[in-house]
């Protein structure tokens, strides 16, 4: 029997590992409605895998799902991909506006404290320190091929899972929240590609799906943390790179 702290990371990971599904159709029945006679009862599904990654599955509708202009039957797609049901087109973001927004109780202002001024930079060509998120893109690299070997078994995911984040939060950081979703999740998200152990654990995707999510993610993380650069990696080491010290491109300090 594995140790309970083990116990414990495995069985919240399988619960986060059941991702928001929501069906899109004419019915008033779907999570997403729209009125449109052309589209069928309920048309299509959207899977959410990440805050920026889902699944469009077709429901075997009448008259098809398109994404940028390509009839699909499933597809990974982002908020920015328009997609076409029947002869509806409409962003994936846009399609997510139409879920119903529970209503926000009101709080009590909060009253700022003065903030002093900061003086502003000598120059605008002053050299940009991005050494901290640099540091950070080493567990990107590291768990990167790591998350491709293991997303194909999942029982091995989750062991996998288990390992990587409790490493990175220990027991004690579950158990002071008492095991919440959210509060784990936001401390994953900041700790390279863990945030993606919950979809790799999901049995509503594919093989193929997760690996593509995979190299979704790590593209758009692999890359110069300067915000005004985010020159991409591709599959330079991550050591080298720190030999380096510095952005080629933009000049922002990598280590220093």
């Amino acid at each position: 029997m594995p140790p309970i702290h083990e116990y414990q990371f495995e069985q919240l990971i399988e619960n986060l590992s059941q991702l928001p599904a929501y069906t899109i159709g004419r019915h008033l029945t779907n999570q997403l409605v729209l009125p449109n006679s052309k589209v069928s009862g309920h048309h299509a599904r959207l899977i959410q895998c990440t805050p920026a990654s889902f699944v469009l599955e077709d429901l075997s509708s009448k008259n098809g799902s398109f994404v940028n202009g390509i009839r699909i039957t499933r597809k990974v797609v982002d908020k920015k991909d328009v997609v076409r049901l029947a002869d509806t087109e409409i962003t994936i973001e846009q399609l997510l506006a139409l879920l119903p927004v529970e209503p926000v109780k009101p709080t009590a202002p909060v009253v700022s404290a003065p903030v002093a001024s900061k003086p502003l930079p000598k120059s605008e060509k002053e050299v940009l320190d991005v050494s901290r998120q640099f540091s950070d893109l080493q567990q990107v690299y590291e768990q990167y091929p790591k998350l491709r070997r293991d997303c194909r078994s999942r029982e091995k995911m989750i062991r996998t899972g288990s390992v990587i984040l409790s490493s990175i939060v220990g027991i004690s950081a579950v158990l002071s929240t008492g095991g919440g979703a959210l509060p784990f999740i936001h401390i994953m998200s900041g700790a390279g590609l863990s945030m993606l152990v919950p979809t790799l654990c999901s049995t509503l995707l594919s093989t193929d799906e997760k690996l593509e999510i995979i190299d979704k993610e790590y593209r758009e993380k692999y890359r110069c943390p300067n915000p005004n650069c985010r020159d991409p990696f591709g599959t330079r080491e991550w050591e080298l790179l720190a030999q380096q010290k510095s952005c080629r491109r933009c000049q922002a300090i990598w280590v220093n």
